[in-house]
This record gives structure tokens, C-alpha cells and sequence, in this order.
């Protein structure tokens, strides 16, 4: 068999075990942080090979963990790419006082009723409540895109903050307290879920994707996050939630901004082949959690990765 296939399903199985092993937690929200914290600081790289005219290339290129500096960097720039790819659409001028407000676009807030279940089984569940939930909305409202990102309670009960841009309905707006502008038929929606729920009409795309961003950012760096991001972060993680999702038309508009050249580190377009080795420690490597990538030397791979001096895609000589 292949060598680097041998490498790489080693590691997956020894992955599976790490999954097994990190997601057997006991009941308390700090044992959660702490195993969470010893696994997105145990840094990984993955080897890759190239193949040359004789012989291969090998490069070390980070991990995406979730919390880690690749990871934030992958979030931010595909958020971003929400930001500055949907136009921003403005429904009225918060300024003018008096006169009709109408808005297509919605900023609710959905939260848990801790007396209703526990934080696990809310974790749990979460996921088909929102499906649920967002199931009504369209056969009330009709169509309806959807940017949603969670975020944790400090009793560890998951908040979902969405962005509802709807294809036709508009709603009425009028001003309310704190000078925040709300909807006469919020009822309609409360009967969609479970626990309280909040909702403001939004005078414009772009100040509400602004809004949300934060609350992604806060659940997204591990070492700058503050403790409910930190949380956040954790229980996402145990709990193999995505940080953020988008639906309806917002998201055939992200997959358009996500199609990239295809192009290697030479920017020579498609031809260049690399190969997936495996995946070790940042201590094995010897490098600098800020190094992302770093092309290896092929004794270091050969007696690291491969256990001798034969090169990956090389012949043992005969007798040798």
C-alpha cells in the first residue's frame, strides 16, 4: 500500500480516538474549557508532498483549530466576504421622525429557558428548535435568508443572533425604547419558539451584519476571547457546531465569492500536485506557533515521517 496512505489513515484512527477521548466530559462547563484549552494549544501541521522531476518536495502548512490564529483568520475573511459581497440595503432613515417605516430585514435574538430542559439537552436540540423555527417563519413570511452565529450563556445555554433578510414581506417599524425600532407582530413570532425571544426591525443590511460580526469575533479567538467567549468557544467545539451559518439567497452569494483562482504558491494555475502525508506536532516540527508555512527538509522528513532514509515516491534499493 501507498505509504502515505499508510501515514494518513494512522492518523485519522488516532483521531477518531482523540474525538472519543476529549468528548467523554463529565457534567461541569470548566472541565469542558479545560480539555477544550489542551486541545486547541496542542498545535498540528500537516505534510504535504510535492512531486518534482526526481524527486519531492515537502512543506509543513498549520492546522486550522477552532479558536486557534488560522482558524480566526478563515472565519474573518469568509464573514467579511458577507459583508462587502451583500449590498447594503437601507428600508428607511432611523433619523426622520414620524411618517410609515418599513423594513425587509429583521435582528432576532433567540434564547433558552433554563427551567424548560438542561444545557446539554438544549445543546442538543438547538439545532432542530432553529430548523423548527425557521421552518415557520418561511410558511408565514414566505421566502427568507438567514446569517445566523451562536453564542454561549454564562450557564452554558446556547443564544442564536440571526439576521432575517425576507425576499417580499416588509414589515411595520415603529420606534421603541432605548430608541431601538420594533415590530407590531412580534407575537407571531414567540409562537415559533420556545423561550423569549427578541426582534428589531433593521433600517439597514449592513450595520446588522456589522452587529453580528462582533458576536462572532468574540466566540472565535481562543486567546483574546473573554470568559462567555471562551465558553462560547468550548462548547461549540465539544458540541461540533459551526460558528456561523448562512441560507437562502446570502448563501448562493457566499459561494460565488468563495470560488478562487486555482492557482499554486508559484501562481502557475492547475498541474501542481501535492499529496496529504499525515499530520504531526508542532513540537516534532520545530516551529513557531505564528509559522503557518514552512517548506521541510527532506532528511528531516525522511527520518521523522517515514522512519529511515528513502524518500516518499523513492525505490528501496535492493539489498539496501
Amino acid at each position: 500500500m501507498h505509504l502515505g496512505v499508510i501515514l494518513l489513515a494512522g492518523v485519522m484512527s488516532s483521531y477518531e480516538k482523540f474525538k472519543s477521548k476529549y468528548l467523554q466530559f463529565d457534567d461541569s462547563l470548566e472541565h469542558i474549557i479545560d480539555q477544550y484549552l489542551v486541545w486547541v494549544n496542542d498545535d498540528k501541521y500537516m505534510i504535504l508532498g510535492k512531486k518534482k522531476e526526481i524527486d519531492f518536495e515537502y512543506f509543513a502548512v498549520k492546522c486550522s483549530k477552532r479558536g486557534n490564529d488560522v482558524y480566526r483568520k478563515r472565519v474573518s475573511t469568509r464573514f467579511n466576504e458577507v459583508l462587502f459581497g451583500v449590498d447594503d440595503l437601507r428600508f428607511f432613515n432611523r433619523k426622520e421622525r414620524g411618517g410609515q417605516k418599513k423594513t425587509r430585514a429583521l435582528f432576532v435574538t433567540l434564547t433558552c429557558d433554563t427551567k424548560l430542559c438542561s444545557w446539554e439537552e438544549a445543546r442538543n436540540r438547538v439545532s432542530n428548535d432553529f430548523n423548527r423555527f425557521m421552518a415557520n417563519v418561511r410558511k408565514g413570511f414566505g421566502g427568507v435568508s438567514c446569517v445566523r452565529v451562536y453564542e454561549a450563556s454564562s450557564r452554558g445555554y446556547p443564544h442564536i443572533h440571526c439576521i432575517l433578510l425576507f425576499d417580499s414581506f416588509e414589515f411595520n417599524v415603529f420606534r421603541g425604547q432605548r430608541g431601538k425600532f420594533r415590530i407590531k407582530s412580534k407575537s407571531v413570532f414567540e409562537r415559533y419558539w420556545h423561550s423569549f425571544i427578541d426582534v428589531q426591525g433593521m433600517d439597514c443590511i449592513g450595520g446588522g451584519l456589522g452587529y453580528l460580526r462582533k458576536y462572532l469575533l468574540k466566540g472565535c479567538d481562543a486567546e483574546r476571547a473573554d470568559s462567555k467567549g471562551l465558553l462560547t468557544l468550548a462548547l461549540t467545539w465539544a458540541f461540533r457546531k459551526r460558528a456561523f451559518s448562512i441560507s437562502g439567497k446570502s448563501h448562493r452569494i457566499l459561494n460565488e465569492l468563495s470560488e478562487e483562482d486555482d492557482l499554486d504558491e508559484d501562481g502557475q494555475g492547475p498541474g501542481s500536485v501535492f499529496v496529504v502525508i499525515g499530520f504531526v506536532s508542532a513540537r516534532l516540527v520545530g516551529l513557531e506557533p505564528d509559522v503557518w508555512f514552512k517548506q521541510l527538509d527532506v532528511k528531516w522528513v525522511r527520518k521523522w515521517v517515514f522512519g529511515d532514509t528513502v524518500g516518499y515516491g523513492e525505490e528501496k534499493t535492493k539489498g539496501v
